[in-house]
C-alpha cells in the first residue's frame, strides 16, 4: 500500500514536470492521482483498524472463556465453603448444646470434645481478571452491560466474601486464643466459661450470615454473569 502511495506521489511530480501537457490536463490528471492517494490512504487505515479491532476482540473471547470457567470454579467452591460452615456451626451448636452436667461428666471420664476448626481463605478466582483489567483492555468488551457486571462482580462481590470470611476467622482465632490462654485446663471446663460460649455463639451467626451471603448475593451474581457471557460469545 505504502509503495502504490509513492508511485502515485511521483507520478503527481512527473505530472507537474511535463511541459507537453496544458495546465488543464496537468490538472486533471494531479486530481486523479490525488484522489487514489486518498482513497488507499482511507483503505489502509480502515484495514488497519478492522485488523486491530479484530485482535482486541479475539483477545475477550479468550478472556471471556477463561473468566466463564473462573465463575463456574467459583460457583463449586461456594456450593463446598457453604457445607463447611454447615458442618462447623453443627459442631459448635453440640457444645453449646451441652448441659453443666453433661460437661461435669466429661470431665470426669477424661472425654475430649473437639472443638470444629475450619479457616476460610482465598476461595475465589481473580487472576484472569485481575490480569485483564491491569493491561487496560477492559474497554475491549463492547457490551457495556456485560462490562459492568464483570467489574461489580470483581469489585464489589468478591471483595464482600473475603471481608466476611475473614470476619469469621477473627472470631475463631479468639476462640483459639481462649483455649491456649486455658491450656492447662480442662476442655470441658473451658466449654462451660460464659465468655467462650458467647465467642461461639457469634462465631455460629457469622457463618449463618456468611451462608446468606453466598447463597443470596455471590452466587446468584456468578450464575447470571456466566448466562450473560454464554450469550456474547454464542454471537
Amino acid at each position: 500500500m505504502q509503495d502504490e502511495i509513492i508511485k502515485h506521489s511521483e507520478k503527481i511530480y512527473n505530472t507537474v514536470k511535463n511541459s507537453e501537457h496544458t495546465l488543464g490536463a496537468k490538472i486533471k490528471e494531479i486530481i486523479v492521482e490525488i484522489g487514489i492517494i486518498v482513497f488507499a490512504v482511507t483503505l489502509s487505515i480502515w484495514l488497519h483498524s478492522w485488523s486491530e479491532h479484530r485482535h482486541q476482540q479475539e483477545e475477550v473471547a479468550v478472556f471471556l472463556g477463561n473468566l466463564k470457567n473462573d465463575l463456574e470454579d467459583d460457583i463449586k467452591k461456594l456450593d463446598k465453603e457453604k457445607k463447611q460452615y454447615k458442618k462447623a456451626n453443627t459442631g459448635y451448636e453440640k457444645i453449646l448444646a451441652l448441659t453443666p452436667l453433661q460437661l461435669d461428666s466429661i470431665y470426669k471420664s477424661n472425654d475430649i470434645v473437639h472443638l470444629p476448626v475450619y479457616s476460610h481463605g482465598q476461595i475465589m478466582n481473580v487472576g484472569n481478571f485481575e490480569g485483564f483489567k491491569s493491561s487496560g483492555k477492559i474497554g475491549y468488551i463492547e457490551d457495556e452491560k456485560l462490562k459492568q457486571k464483570i467489574l461489580a462482580y470483581y469489585q464489589l462481590w468478591v471483595p464482600s466474601i473475603n471481608e466476611v470470611d475473614k470476619i469469621y476467622n477473627d472470631f475463631l482465632f479468639k476462640c483459639f486464643d481462649k483455649m491456649i490462654e486455658n491450656a492447662d485446663k480442662p476442655e470441658a471446663k473451658l466449654y462451660s466459661d460464659p465468655k467462650f460460649k458467647k465467642t461461639i455463639e457469634f462465631l455460629i451467626r457469622i457463618g449463618k450470615n456468611n451462608i446468606r451471603v453466598y447463597d443470596e448475593n455471590v452466587k446468584p451474581e456468578a450464575i447470571e454473569l456466566v448466562k450473560e457471557i454464554e450469550k456474547e460469545m454464542n454471537k
